[in-house]
């Protein structure tokens, strides 16, 4: 971790270059992402034509005149630099954490451009490939709303996703199921041996016993490695890949093998090749999720029935990820049980299996996989539906405080100790462990005091006002008033951040969208809230609004009824 975390520091821009332009030759190492005002996308360098102090990876940002960008093109942009940060804030996500986790040393924003050479080039094969697989999606499946998730299951590339899909997926808990992980690894493992056992029909040579095992392994190790590969090597795909392969290298040496061994195994490998890989949520869910369910499993050896099977897993697994969900997003939601006992088979069995199909039949026929991802996009239609209607039922999600990290380790030893067998003594002293995850935060000002924290939203305006029992929105920060704003990933963080998460008022300041561009997010998560707005259309903020909280008085100075709006 020390050595890669050295040169990591060494690969970052030099603070010589910030604000400057540069014309650097280059290939696109990612799949470009293509919002409403610019696409993104990474950027290598060619390391001898750069000069020293520029990173071997940035994120570059194309605005104006955007051209048609696929993966391994080669181009010549004129790029202005800026170093790798971001916002700096007390809670919410962290840009300049996830920057440095992915290795890209600085950013830039392009001026011009010269395309060099349209072919993938060499390295790129598999990006290529995700890229091809993506384009045959996006051409064959009309509607958007089930191209979304079929790119991201098929591809982990949610950047198609409606954002009101995203926002259902974090409301209900199910937002895993995206992911794409030991589950869906597992399945194509499955489909991958189970069409080896389909030819051995036809190929009697592979009736030999030993041998017809040997080939159905590793065809169902070729189709796990393959998928992971499509879905771009996430730490998640990573760490199945590695476990599967450790089962079933002992499945063929005919030895027994502990599912914790696979799993260690599994755990050293991936931090071995990213000691960064902590850094994102991804890892701790993905391997926690695991322990727990062998915690769970693999001391019992009485066979139980699916339905029981399946409570037992999808108990163990939200009891240990709680305590996680809490640290990284300070939130959890009640109906997240019963959207996952019915989401997770729901998309095991008929939304994944034609997901991959639909990609294997691409190789055969095209038809075939359009019918293969109609029937996923079907699927995955009506499971949305259903949780549309369990979202209604729930309303917002139920906010928690962020845990120290002496609440977080003692909430997971609590919840381990609650999954082991029935009899072990001591077994419900998990209960008192988990409980300070619970408990309300004390005070946190006097009656007569102010906290306020003003967020760090770029250009934009975001500020907190908080007494002991209430607190204020003064501004929603930069947007483009239809979702995609900072609300979900800077203000509610900040907001929950002493366990209330809901304002009692929000006020804002006039209508350019650096300053209301999160309204509408904020008008959809607290309907209930009050609003006071400097706008053209409802001016409802303006003097003499006074209010008291407590020891707190409130006023408004400006600006008077009278005063016409002036914008800024």
């Amino acid at each position: 971790c020390l050595w890669n975390f050295h040169f990591r520091l060494l690969d970052r821009l030099d603070l010589a270059f910030v604000g400057q332009t540069l014309q650097l030759d280059g290939v696109i190492a990612s799949l470009p992402e293509s919002g409403e005002e610019f696409t993104r996308f990474q950027f290598s360098p060619d390391s001898s034509s750069t000069p020293a102090g520029v990173p071997g990876r940035l994120l570059v940002y194309w605005y104006q005149q955007r051209p048609n960008l696929s993966v391994g093109q080669q181009w010549r942009l004129h790029l202005k630099l800026k170093p790798p940060w971001g916002s700096v804030n007390f809670q919410g996500s962290d840009k300049e954490r996830w920057l440095f986790a992915k290795g890209i040393g600085g950013l830039a924003s392009v001026r011009s451009g010269e395309l060099l050479s349209a072919g993938p080039a060499p390295g790129q094969a598999f990006q290529a490939l995700r890229e091809k697989v993506v384009q045959s999606i996006s051409s064959r499946v009309e509607d958007q709303r089930q191209r979304g998730i079929i790119r991201a299951l098929a591809t982990a590339d949610r950047s198609d996703m409606l954002e009101q899909d995203r926002r259902l997926l974090n409301l209900t808990g199910t937002s895993h199921l995206l992911a794409i992980s030991g589950l869906h690894i597992g399945l194509a493992a499955a489909g991958g041996m189970w069409m080896s056992r389909l030819a051995a029909w036809f190929l009697p040579m592979m009736h030999l016993g030993a041998a017809s095992l040997a080939v159905s392994v590793a065809c169902g190790l070729l189709a796990a490695f393959s998928y992971a590969a499509l879905a771009g090597f996430g730490v998640p795909t990573i760490r199945a890949v590695i476990m599967l392969f450790c089962v079933l290298a002992a499945l063929l040496m005919s030895r027994s093998i502990h599912p914790a061994r696979a799993w260690l195994i599994a755990l050293a490998a991936v931090l071995l090749s990213d000691p960064f890989a902590p850094l994102g949520a991804g890892f701790w869910f993905s391997f926690l999720a695991v322990a727990a369910l062998m915690t769970q499993f693999a001391p019992r050896t009485k066979q139980l029935s699916g339905w029981k099977t399946l409570l037992l897993a999808q108990s163990a697994v939200m009891l240990v990820l709680l305590p996680v969900s809490a640290a990284w997003f300070n939130s959890f939601s009640p109906v997240g049980f019963l959207a996952n006992l019915v989401a997770i088979p729901w998309v095991s069995f008929l939304v994944v299996p034609f997901v991959l199909a639909g990609v294997a039949a691409l190789a055969v026929s095209g038809s075939l996989a359009t019918l293969a991802w109609s029937v996923a996009g079907t699927a995955s239609s009506a499971l949305l539906y259903l949780l549309e209607f369990l979202a209604r039922i729930q309303g917002p999600l139920t906010f928690l405080p962020s845990p120290s990290m002496l609440q977080l380790l003692l909430a997971l030893v609590g919840a381990f100790l609650l999954l082991l067998p029935r009899g072990l003594a001591g077994r419900w002293c998990g209960v008192f462990l988990f409980a300070p995850l619970f408990l309300p935060p004390g005070d946190r000002t006097g009656t007569d005091t102010v906290l306020m924290e003003v967020l760090d939203a770029g250009q934009g305006t975001a500020v907190i006002v908080s007494t002991p029992d209430r607190s204020l929105l003064y501004d929603t920060g930069p947007g483009d008033g239809r979702g995609r704003d900072m609300v979900g990933s800077t203000l509610a963080p900040a907001l929950n951040r002493f366990g209330g998460g809901v304002p009692e008022r929000v006020v804002v300041s006039h209508a350019d969208l650096d300053h209301a561009g999160g309204l509408r997010s904020m008008l959809d998560r607290h309907p209930g809230a009050l609003y006071f707005a400097n706008h053209p259309e409802q001016p409802g903020c303006t003097t003499p609004l006074q209010w008291q909280w407590q020891d707190v008085e409130f006023k408004t100075l400006h600006p008077s009824p009278a005063l016409p709006y002036r914008g800024n």
